[in-house]
């Protein structure tokens, strides 16, 4: 089952979705801790990439537990917009085993940065990513 994304992947070239799913890996090994919960979404997450040696690469990562080499985002420089979607979706990933550590929070402060968003907006976003984790339901 495929994640949905606010993240408009249909827009995407090539090149940035390889960095999108890259900055999803990053975010899910940023802290140390994979968890299950973690590993399930980031392999539904991925399921736009359709590069099979990429997939591999991505997975190397995650079994490696190394956060890959990102840099500046390409594109997107008039829809803002559409960059604030995937720091919305790299969230979810981030927070779907109920935590959001410092690392992740670093991690995230980062990719913010290599989108060019506002560090203050970055910010607000961890502030709700955190509160978001106190409202998730205990796993029973």
């Amino acid at each position: 089952m495929a994640h949905n994304f606010r993240t408009p992947i249909g827009a995407m070239s090539e090149n940035q979705r390889e960095w999108f799913a890259m900055a999803l890996v990053a975010m899910v090994i940023a802290d140390g801790e994979v968890s299950q919960a973690e590993t399930q979404t980031l392999v539904q997450s991925i399921s736009f990439i359709k590069n099979p040696t990429l997939v591999e690469s991505l997975k190397k990562y995650i079994s490696h537990q190394t956060v890959p080499n990102l840099t500046a985002f390409v594109g997107w420089d008039t829809l803002p917009k559409n960059r604030a979607f995937m720091m919305l979706d790299l969230m979810d990933v981030a927070i779907s085993d109920r935590d959001f550590s410092p690392k992740e929070k670093e991690q995230f402060l980062h990719i913010g940065n290599l989108l060019g968003m506002p560090k203050f907006k970055v910010e607000e976003l961890i502030e709700y990513g955190a509160k978001a984790t106190l409202d998730m339901p205990e796993e029973g």
